[in-house]
């Protein structure tokens, strides 16, 4: 199949600015309040039209997850080369993940624990369940605070997909492994390739069976390897309509299918490149000002939780997603500008200084 006479490489497209990431990441973010208020509002068992189609594979919540791995893969592996210094490059990350994560835990603990737990003050502040919460903002999972919507139908877990952060972490000790040993190059990143379709195929066989929690997280962790390589060889991928009509189809087919994650892998990728930079819309001033999809994700989970338990458990799940969604982007533009938007200032007082 001949490439269209205009196609483009990939490694024109992204070096700038022009792209559609932040909308992309945005509405991922919203996928996620969406998926989680099926089994909020319905209890455990109960999950969106895609966890049915699939039987059980993927949920509108593991798409988002998988888009946000998959760009983060892509991304910080540019940010690692354009740094080229492991300090800084661990620094920059840190300053992006912790400060919100850290507000957003403290509140919980702090704030939103105090007002809905069924125990007295002194019980919750005694508690090492309260301070254990707290464990969340060191990137150590812990999804329960003492006595907080323990009724809920879904359960008392506060916010759940903070799982997501530790992986996202390991993800970027992933990557600087890779600069390190100098495989972030065309000529050496083949060479890893065959060793990640072992693991990954082994790891599909057997991880379910020895840790759900880890099973889970292997389609994220293989999407960001993904999308380092896509950066890496960059300069041999073409934008091309018909190369994403044909990935959108195959994945498609792939839903019913009880081999999902293999056609999540081999299509994915390509159709997020390409809606990502080779639309020839652009919306790279969409949250170029306010970026609210990472204080959305850290937010929506309390917001839905909160929000079932102030109504009793007869919230439906679309006011429960429509509510949340509102809240969650208000909240976003909150951490953006009182959290993130200070330090970025500061950062930039520093470098003008130096």
């Amino acid at each position: 199949m001949l490439l269209q006479k205009n196609a483009r490489k990939l490694s024109e497209l992204c070096n700038g600015r022009e792209n559609n990431l932040n909308f992309i990441r945005y509405i991922a973010a919203i996928l996620v309040i969406y998926s989680h208020s099926f089994p909020f509002t319905h209890g455990q068992d109960c999950v969106d039209g895609l966890a049915k189609l699939t039987k059980g594979q993927m949920t509108f919540g593991g798409i988002a997850v998988s888009i946000f791995f998959f760009y983060g893969g892509l991304l910080i592996c540019k940010s690692l080369e354009r740094i080229q210094d492991g300090k800084k490059f661990f620094l920059a990350r840190a300053k992006r993940i912790f400060p919100s994560l850290l507000v957003v835990v403290f509140g919980s603990v702090f704030v939103l624990g105090p007002i809905f737990t069924t125990l007295s003050m002194k019980e919750y502040f005694t508690n090492s369940g309260t301070y254990k919460y707290l464990l969340n903002g060191l990137l150590f999972p812990v999804h329960n605070l003492p006595g907080v919507f323990e009724d809920n139908i879904y359960g008392p877990a506060v916010n759940g997909p903070l799982w997501t952060l530790p992986v996202e972490f390991m993800c970027y000790i992933l990557c600087f492994v890779f600069w390190k040993l100098r495989f972030m190059n065309e000529r050496k990143a083949k060479y890893t390739m065959p060793v990640i379709i072992v693991f990954v195929v082994v790891a599909s066989l057997t991880l379910a069976r020895i840790s759900p929690l880890l099973a889970e997280a292997l389609r994220p962790s293989m999407l960001f390897y993904i999308g380092m390589i896509v950066y890496i060889y960059r300069d041999k991928i073409y934008m091309d309509i018909k190369f994403f009509l044909i990935a959108f189809v195959v994945f498609l087919l792939g839903l019913v299918t009880p081999v999902l994650n293999m056609f999540v892998y081999l299509t994915v990728p390509y159709i997020l490149i390409y809606i990502g930079y080779g639309t020839k819309i652009k919306l790279q001033r969409f949250g170029s000002k306010y970026e609210v999809s990472y204080g959305m994700y850290l937010c929506g989970s309390p917001i839905q939780q909160t929000l079932v338990h102030l109504f009793d458990d007869k919230m439906s799940q679309i006011t429960n997603a429509i509510l949340s969604t509102i809240i969650a982007i208000l909240f976003g533009w909150l951490l953006c500008i009182l959290v993130e938007k200070p330090i970025q200032k500061l950062e930039r007082k520093k470098t003008n200084v130096k």
